[in-house]
């Protein structure tokens, strides 16, 4: 811990000094500020040494000295990149800047906040990755930091960098092509049907319907959710629901995810009859049990859906209610997955199924599904033949 005191100087004035161990064996070592500032700028430094240490500490700190006057540092800068009434961020919700600001804060601050804009090496980010991706997952408790995460992270980083190319304040992006490392990846789950009916069977029955209904629409959590009794037209045929909105990380209800979340889908008739629809048109399709209003994921998937998973994962469980357990555990998220695959295995094409999901681009569909086409291994093999024909002249015996 860092020492921060004032010092009374033989002129009258007041320095403040920062007294710290460091080295090996530790020594003890002293830095002090005076001038205007100086108690604000001892306690930052000790903060920040708390932080991240002597050695990253006293870098910064000479960084600091070093840039060039007026130069902002990280944290300054950041926060105008994040300002809307800066310009410099523009396209996005505001759910997404307040997600934006929270990653800053928990992920960027902490290494690179005190450094000045243009005293940022490579090194430097080099650094940071290596301690963001040491980092626990925010959602899992004692698993790792996801690779997706670490990657998105690391795509706002090299934006904010380079906006300030572009506003001058440095001439490269030090985050461009910054190597990540290859961490385990989340694999999808693609349910059958018959491992659907067993999980489905140990959901309660009062969430049973709203199972089935991701299942068989393919909405994201945050789409099937906000779904309103008046979303539901049954003037058609078949009856259908519109994708209008969506939860957003502020807790507020906007628009979907992409300009092609907006869509209309068709309803199973044995799902319609499922779903409660008398009531007013703006109540939520789906209720919490309690409190007949939003139902929050994390509640959702810890006291209904991860209970119903272990039950469907256990043999003995499994063997009573006379199914087979599932191999695999799936993820709310996985019934989207197991939507697709369920489609793709009945020979709907994939640009149905971009449209259906609401990607913005037939690639991402490409990407995710592609590989569970029925002929694909067999349209590959055919494809090979008529590349290269068995030789004309060949003797067989």
């Amino acid at each position: 811990m860092a020492s921060v005191t004032p010092r009374r100087n033989r002129d009258g004035s007041v320095s403040w000094r920062v007294q710290f161990r460091m080295g090996q064996p530790r020594k003890m070592c002293q830095e002090t500020f005076s001038g205007d500032g100086a108690e604000v700028a001892a306690r930052q430094f000790g903060q920040h040494l708390d932080r991240v240490g002597p050695e990253a500490a006293l870098a910064t700190l000479r960084a600091r000295n070093n840039a060039t006057v007026g130069v902002p540092t990280f944290g300054h800068f950041a926060a105008t990149y994040l300002d809307p009434s800066s310009g410099l961020l523009t396209g996005v919700q505001n759910d997404t800047r307040t997600g934006y600001q929270t990653i800053v804060d928990k992920s960027f601050l902490p290494l690179l906040g005190e450094l000045p804009i243009n005293a940022i090496t490579k090194h430097d980010i080099g650094s940071w990755l290596a301690w963001q991706e040491s980092q626990e997952s925010g959602r899992t408790k004692g698993q790792p930091i996801s690779q997706k995460t670490v990657k998105n992270r690391h795509a706002l980083l090299s934006a904010i960098f380079a906006a300030a190319v572009e506003a001058g304040h440095r001439t490269d992006n030090p985050a461009y092509k910054m190597a990540l490392t290859r961490g385990r990846k989340h694999q999808a789950v693609f349910l059958s049907h018959t491992e659907f009916y067993t999980l489905l069977h140990f959901i309660p029955a009062y969430y049973k319907p709203l199972v089935r209904f991701l299942v068989l629409t393919g909405m994201r959590w945050s789409e099937a959710t906000a779904v309103e009794r008046r979303d539901v037209n049954l003037a058609t045929r078949p009856a259908t629901v519109t994708v209008s909105k969506a939860w957003k990380r502020d807790h507020t209800v906007g628009p979907p995810k992409t300009e092609k979340g907006y869509r209309t889908l068709p309803l199973r008739p044995d799902l319609l009859a499922q779903l409660e629809l008398d009531g007013p048109g703006g109540d939520f399709l789906f209720q919490g049990a309690e409190n007949g209003g939003r139902l929050w994921y994390g509640n959702f998937k810890a006291r209904i859906w991860d209970r119903a998973v272990k039950k469907a994962m256990d043999a003995d469980e499994c063997a009573a209610a006379g199914r087979e357990a599932i191999p695999r555990r799936p993820t709310p998220h996985d019934l989207r997955h197991t939507y697709a695959s369920w489609l793709i295995g009945q020979g709907a094409p994939l640009n149905l199924i971009q449209r259906n999901l609401g990607h913005e681009n037939i690639s991402t569909t490409v990407d995710t599904y592609g590989h569970l086409s029925p002929t694909a291994h067999e349209d590959t093999v055919t494809a090979l033949y008529a590349a290269m024909p068995d030789d004309p002249l060949a003797i067989t015996a």
